[in-house]
């Protein structure tokens, strides 16, 4: 677990807009936080701030929890009585004092975070990767170590909860903040497709993980070569691992596709039904011009997957390449279904259209696609699971 090192009032003026953002002075006025009326600022309060500053955290919680007691809008309060809570480990308190002031202060990415945080503690990893979701996405101050705890445990629910992709793309930004084993070992899970918590790595599947995250944060930093040669070595030493060639394809895809379709392949012959291997394999067989092959591999994760987005996706572009174009037009609807703001699927719908003569429905799509490419999602497709 990454060490949770400060907390500062500075925290609660992360920017609404943008990531990460320089963070503030500790003694600067959180912007985030409205004026309050002096009318409704308990009496206590600045002797409650002044306990705290002096390290007297036991004593400045009681009079902070008097005060929101009798003045249960005094945001500042709440926000105090929840940090206070969680360096005493008082989780349920924290939570339960941050939901107060969520509730207040509704643009506080810092508030979601801290909340966030309190909800992992709590077991309610759901809630807790809402929340710091959508805390990453308002802005949360960069260089700051609650934001790094905000984002390890924002990449670890993501992991459990199977979004792999999404906790790698995490662990990356954070490795490239501050290297740590803590990161590298998240890093190797969710390589290798671990919906478990750090905590729960077997001691026989240790060294796996780590020389996985090693080569992802390798390849992170655009060490190229010694991170193909430790994914080879990985290869080598673990033929039978789950995931393992599958890593190595998709590293190999971009700068050595033969290899790379070699080691998908590789992979789906220890699982057929691996997903992610399918929907790979079949975008870069049509790619590479290869509609027969990508059509028998998509149609294989698509059935296999119906509610997934890429492999509905890739089965209508396949289809639509191998001439079955309107049974390729209702897969790519139904894709549309599934992920409205993609797009892509705007963009192979309006080609499918148009060879379909629909010109006005090809149009329409046309539009979409170039409104969403400059204003929506980015155009790396969601994750196979």
């Amino acid at each position: 677990m990454i060490v949770l090192c400060a907390l500062g009032l500075a925290w609660q003026a992360a920017p609404a807009a943008g990531k990460l953002a320089t963070p503030r002075p500790v003694a600067e006025k959180p912007a985030a936080v409205k004026p309050v009326a002096v009318s409704s600022v308990p009496p206590m309060a600045a002797q409650a701030e002044r306990l705290r500053r002096a390290g007297q955290l036991d004593e400045a919680l009681k009079l902070y929890r008097q005060g929101v007691a009798v003045a249960p809008r005094w945001a500042d309060g709440w926000w105090s009585v929840g940090t206070l809570s969680y360096l005493k480990g008082q989780y349920p308190a924290c939570r339960d004092a941050l939901q107060r002031y969520v509730a207040l202060e509704t643009n506080s990415s810092a508030g979601l975070a801290f909340l966030g945080l309190c909800q992992f503690e709590t077991g309610q990893f759901d809630a807790a990767l809402r929340g710091l979701e959508k805390a990453y996405a308002m802005g949360l101050p960069a260089g700051d170590p609650v934001t790094r705890e905000a984002l390890y445990k924002l990449a670890v629910v993501q992991n459990k909860s199977g979004n792999f992709e999404r906790a790698l793309q995490i662990c990356t930004g954070l490795h490239r903040e501050k290297e740590s084993i803590e990161v590298v070992a998240l890093a190797g899970l969710a390589a290798l497709r671990k919906p478990i918590f750090p905590q729960e790595m077997s001691s026989d599947d240790r060294e796996l993980i780590f020389k996985m995250g090693r080569a992802m944060m390798l390849a992170a930093d655009r060490h190229a070569a010694e991170a193909g040669k430790l994914l080879a070595e990985l290869v080598e030493s673990y033929p039978k691992a789950p995931n393992v060639n599958y890593a190595y394809g998709a590293f190999l895809i971009a700068t050595e596709a033969d290899r790379g379709l070699d080691e998908l392949r590789a992979e789906l012959k220890l699982d057929p039904h691996h997903l992610p291997a399918q929907v790979t394999l079949a975008d870069e067989l049509l790619k590479r011009g290869h509609p027969a092959e990508a059509l028998t591999v998509a149609e294989h994760a698509a059935k296999q997957a119906p509610r997934n987005f890429p492999a509905r996706a890739l089965y209508g572009r396949a289809l639509v390449e191998n001439g079955q174009v309107q049974p390729g037009i209702v897969e790519l609807e139904q894709a549309l279904k599934l992920a409205p703001d993609s797009p892509q699927v705007h963009f192979f719908l309006a080609s499918a259209y148009g060879k379909a003569g629909r010109k006005e429905e090809a149009a329409r799509e046309r539009e979409r696609f170039l409104k969403l490419k400059q204003t929506g999602p980015a155009l790396a497709a969601p994750e196979a699971k």
